[in-house]
């Protein structure tokens, strides 16, 4: 009898034990644009992601939204209804943005970035964080579709160790994504990219735990007069957690429906300067993917 009951013991066990954590990151976010709140929460690991986000429009909260995505040889990636328990997948390369393959403009959008140390510092999330300033010009040709701009960040940053190796922003790159489409409904602007110069002074700040940014435009009015556009927004980092994560977070729940299109999407988005939630999402899986 002791020895059925061992045996019988040994073969339950396998079925209750939870699974062995994935070392990782946790990260919450909430950024402020407008009378928009977005509040996004991101799980990383060496190559999966997940993030979830709920933007919340004055008094009202939108719907809250999922992604998953796979790196490897063919990342996949999984955008989840978290309410309707529906779930859309594609590869990457469809349906997000290949700027490589969209006609050029023909004209130069030059990006000058200047990163200033203030020489200030104190420790966040158990981490020493330099505060930096950071200011952007934009410059354009004539043939340009991009507008011209100039913004100044003032933000703490700690070092991107914290982040997986895919995640650390290298080479000031990160900041082209947002203007290289056009989405000027102009027929001769239409989904046209412009040739990109990037020029950076001063070493990069790191990984941003709190930043506001004040951004200045020129728009055209079709008048062809030219008016000034200001606008700003802030994020901060208010959790932040290193260490194993659930294996399930990156898993399809048993009861989700693949669709071909998700009801929400379009009340879902999450803001990002000028960005809707859809395009916030393909900047995200090219950073991802760059």
């Amino acid at each position: 009898m002791l020895a059925f009951l061992a045996l019988l013991l040994f073969s339950i066990t396998p079925l209750t034990m939870p699974a062995a954590g994935v070392n990782g990151v946790k990260i919450v976010t909430r950024q402020v644009s407008g009378g928009m709140t977005d509040v996004r929460t991101e799980y990383m690991t060496a190559d999966r992601l997940r993030s979830e986000w709920q933007t919340q429009p004055g008094d009202k909260a939108g719907a809250a939204m999922a992604s998953i995505v796979f790196r490897g040889e063919r990342e996949r990636v999984y955008v989840l209804d978290l309410q309707a328990h529906e779930y859309i997948t594609y590869e990457h390369g469809s349906p997000a943005v290949n700027t490589h393959n969209m006609p050029s403009s023909g004209g130069v959008l030059r990006i000058f970035i200047e990163y200033t140390d203030t020489g200030e510092r104190k420790v966040i999330f158990g981490h020493m964080a330099r505060h930096i300033l950071t200011r952007e010009k934009r410059y354009v040709t004539a043939a340009a579709c991009s507008q011209p701009s100039e913004s100044e960040t003032d933000g703490w940053y700690i070092e991107p160790s914290v982040m997986p190796d895919w995640r650390q922003r290298k080479n000031g790159v990160g900041v082209v994504v947002a203007s290289v489409v056009s989405t000027s409904p102009t027929n001769r602007c239409q989904d046209k990219t412009d040739r990109v110069e990037v020029h950076v002074a001063g070493s990069e700040p790191g990984f941003p735990v709190k930043v506001v940014t004040t951004l200045k435009s020129e728009l055209s009015g079709r008048d062809g007069s030219t008016r000034t556009l200001e606008s700003t927004w802030g994020s901060e980092v208010v959790e932040l957690k290193e260490g194993p994560l659930d294996p399930a977070l990156f898993e399809i729940p048993g009861d989700f429906k693949l669709v071909q299109s998700l009801r929400n999407w379009a009340v879902a988005s999450v803001p990002k300067r000028e960005l809707t939630g859809w395009e916030w999402f393909k900047a995200k899986v090219q950073e991802i993917f760059r």
